[in-house]
């Protein structure tokens, strides 16, 4: 699949392997990580445990993002570190492979423990590769771009989820060796990333710009800049969105009693929805620009909890794993790519660090209280979690409507009647039209300094 995206041969040869690295990593997504969850409910852990298990390794990742800048430049390469810890991780398996031969009493614990490193090292890798990235796909053509892998990315991890809930639904009387056979392949699937990670292409950044943003200056920057106003929007939604997110699998598996092949089933609506229109939420987010998109995914993703405590019936429950797929599809892109838009190339990795080290510790917190509230909530339609869902759902809506509001976009974008964006997330070939307006660019709001005016969005 050919991308022209930068005109040198060297960088379009990058982006083919950044592709395919893209499946590779959907693959150990799709048979390891996305069975993790359900690997603790086969080793019969509690609600607490689960929840511990779905904070505590993402608090601990993102506090060792504070430093993943550091590890950078102590490395002298952005390339070195993404190598490095995404090996590491896909090593971790093999520790949760050998759980099946642990004590049944300890196997939860020992799952948590594993879990905790294998998410640091998966932590580490996060904010140097997309600071890499940021670098070669050009600000306009990002959207298309990172649709573009993200959807072959979501198609391998819909494949290989699908086949691994097939997998576990044969073996349903031998669960943990279906696991065993599962997280080995995940391996497999991340021994192939780390090969084309190698290919990635690294252009070489100012280590002096990378060391004098300091910790400090990001927090003095968090209420007073957009950028730092964004960031806090996301850090409260995925503080509340993580009190539910975690218990969807429990829901499922345990007070439901779905099959394997309907957990997997549902998981995998909500990623066909995803793969078919992502590229459509690239394409208007590249003309109407990133904020404007989030707005529509931010409207839409309150609702998604809601919905499941509506019924319990599977057909119901996979059109609502439909509508999420299509809005996390939105919300997931032009997060990201806003973030790439609004931070300066020299400092890219420190603060997508730090970024995703307060996203980490915000979703940590927020499934630590889910696990306290699953086991202290009166019972929505006979279950606990589904009333853990309302709360979550009215706070997601809430957070929108507050935060949402103080934000701008951060580069050129077209005017884009609301007629045209239909046209366009329907599949539509976007109309040309002209730039009308710029925000500013990065965390230090270059522009206001400048003694320009400080416009509210359009």
């Amino acid at each position: 699949m050919h991308i022209n995206i930068q005109p040198t041969a060297v960088v379009k040869k990058a982006l083919r392997f950044s592709t395919a690295e893209g499946m590779a990593y959907g693959a150990f997504l799709g048979f390891g990580d996305h069975f993790i969850v359900a690997f603790a409910v086969a080793l019969h852990a509690n609600n607490f445990l689960i929840g511990i298990l779905c904070s505590l390794p993402g608090f601990l990742a993102s506090l060792s993002q504070l430093w993943g800048g550091d590890l950078a430049r102590i490395m002298k390469s952005r390339k070195k570190l993404v190598m490095v810890f995404a090996l590491l991780q896909g090593l971790m398996f093999i520790p949760m492979m050998a759980l099946f031969f642990f004590p049944r009493g300890s196997q939860g614990w020992w799952l948590v423990l594993f879990v905790c490193i294998y998410s640091i090292f998966g932590a580490l890798v996060s904010p140097a590769w997309g600071s890499l990235m940021a670098d070669v796909v050009p600000n306009n053509l990002r959207g298309r771009y990172f649709s573009l892998r993200g959807g072959l990315s979501t198609l391998t991890t819909i494949v290989t989820f699908l086949l691994g809930g097939l997998f576990l639904n044969f073996l349903v009387q031998r669960a943990m060796w279906g696991f065993v056979v599962l997280f080995g392949a995940a391996l497999l699937a991340r021994l192939v990333s780390f090969l084309l990670l190698a290919r990635l292409y690294e252009k070489p950044t100012e280590a002096r710009g990378e060391a004098e943003s300091r910790l400090t200056e990001y927090v003095r920057g968090l209420p007073s800049t957009n950028l730092g106003r964004y960031m806090i929007f996301l850090f409260a939604m995925s503080f509340v969105v993580s009190i539910a997110s975690p218990y969807f699998a429990v829901y499922q598996l345990r007070d439901l009693k779905f099959s394997y092949l309907a957990f997997a089933a549902l998981e995998t609506v909500s990623s066909v929805a995803t793969l078919l229109t992502i590229r459509h939420w690239g394409q208007a987010a590249d003309r109407a620009g990133n904020l404007k998109m989030m707005y529509l995914a931010s409207a839409l993703i309150p609702l998604v909890p809601l919905l499941w405590a509506v019924s319990s019936n599977l057909a119901y429950l996979g059109l609502v794993q439909a509508f999420s797929g299509f809005a996390w599809a939105g919300f997931s892109l032009c997060s990201v790519n806003y973030l790439y838009d609004a931070t300066a190339r020299e400092t890219r990795t420190r603060y997508l660090g730090y970024f995703n080290a307060g996203n980490g510790m915000a979703s940590g917190l927020g499934a630590l209280l889910g696990g306290y509230l699953a086991t202290h909530l009166p019972p929505f339609r006979g279950y606990q979690i589904l009333s853990l869902f309302l709360i979550s759902g009215i706070l997601r809506g809430a957070v929108s409507i507050i935060l949402l509001r103080r934000l701008k976009e951060v580069r050129r974008v077209s005017d884009i009647p609301a007629a045209e964006l239909f046209h366009i997330m329907m599949g539509g070939r976007p109309v040309n039209r002209r730039i009308s307006h710029r925000r500013t660019s990065h965390f230090h709001d270059h522009e206001q300094a400048e003694g320009k005016t400080d416009k509210p969005p359009a």
